[in-house]
């Protein structure tokens, strides 16, 4: 394979990966938010002394998606601002549009419920 080849598979497997991150960004917020605030088996549990291992597990959470997130991002960003400075936000206009896309196939009353908010 050529170099060209290469690189436009690249391009394409962490575009794939970082829509994949963004349908999955919702719902780690949510539980992340929940693991932080000590709430990790839900909002109707009184966990104690439990909650200081969830919101250890909320920290190495956050770690995971920063190194499964951060550099997919900034080599879209890099490979799109290639193509004229007016395509370097891309990436970030996708991230959410493809997360919003997630939150409304999951339901806006459900998503709030990750965060203890009951309409």
């Amino acid at each position: 394979m050529n170099r060209k080849k290469c690189k436009i598979i690249a391009v394409v497997i962490a575009f794939i990966w970082h829509c994949l991150m963004a349908v999955l960004m919702p719902l780690w917020m949510g539980v992340t938010y929940m693991f932080l605030t000590g709430n990790g088996k839900g909002y109707d549990y009184d966990l104690c002394s439990e909650a200081d291992i969830y919101i250890l597990l909320a920290l190495i959470g956050i770690g995971i998606w920063a190194c499964c997130t951060i550099p997919t991002f900034t080599f879209l960003t890099k490979e799109c601002s290639k193509l004229g400075k007016q395509y370097r936000f891309l990436p970030f206009a996708v991230f959410i549009l493809v997360g919003l896309i997630a939150v409304s196939l999951l339901g806006w009353d459900n998503y709030l419920m990750l965060y203890g908010v009951n309409w």
